[in-house]
């Protein structure tokens, strides 16, 4: 699969738009500080567990219902779930699961479930950079199942999402409105994501 030049254009706007967004989120995380402690990372990765999970399974609901079957087997969404990731690492570094959080209301729409996955989906890609500084801090790989997830696939689920992603945008029927909510519902994916300190051990 090639993406195509609307999935580029919907790609590029959701990076440019969500820009803001994604850096407070990264920075709060702040994964790739030199103090980073084995505590905080536990802590940290079990309260993004408590946010994945239902976001994951809102997901699955919303997509599977509104794609064709072709179209789901394609994304194969169960295949991308990272939740059992998160959940060796937190079993490797000795720390329980926060319980999960409410999905959130506004993830109701195909566009809204498209623009909450390009978050998801884009997160692979930042993980392979936070795998490889953990690694050289001397974070065992038995807690880096989630930031490596996909491992040598990544680049090729990316291309694979983002043709599905031109293809729905370019069948919807008000293209624009499908871009905007999509738009917005990254924006508001990134603020889920957004720790408030996480600098912390009891998050």
């Amino acid at each position: 699969m090639t993406v195509d030049s609307g999935a580029e254009g919907l790609l590029a706007r959701l990076k440019r738009e969500t820009r803001p967004q994604h850096t407070r989120a990264e920075q709060a995380l702040d994964l790739l500080r030199p103090t980073l402690t084995r505590a905080q990372y536990a802590a940290l990765l079990a309260w993004q567990r408590a946010r994945q999970a239902p976001l994951e399974t809102a997901l699955e609901r919303v997509l599977r219902a509104a794609l064709t079957a072709t179209d789901w087997a394609a994304l194969d969404l169960p295949a991308r779930r990272k939740t059992p990731l998160l959940d060796l690492d937190l079993r490797a570094l000795g720390h329980a699961p926060h319980p999960d959080v409410p999905p959130p209301a506004w993830l109701a729409g195909e566009a809204d479930a498209w623009g909450c996955a390009y978050v998801l989906e884009g997160a692979t890609l930042g993980g392979q950079v936070v795998t490889r500084h953990l690694r050289r801090a001397g974070f065992p790989d038995a807690t880096l199942h989630f930031h490596a997830s996909y491992g040598e696939a990544v680049g090729p689920r990316w291309r694979t999402f983002g043709t599905l992603l031109g293809a729905r945008h370019a069948a919807a029927g008000d293209p624009a409105e499908f871009a905007t909510r999509a738009v917005q519902a990254a924006r508001l994916t990134f603020d889920l994501f957004t720790h408030p300190d996480a600098h912390t051990e009891a998050s």
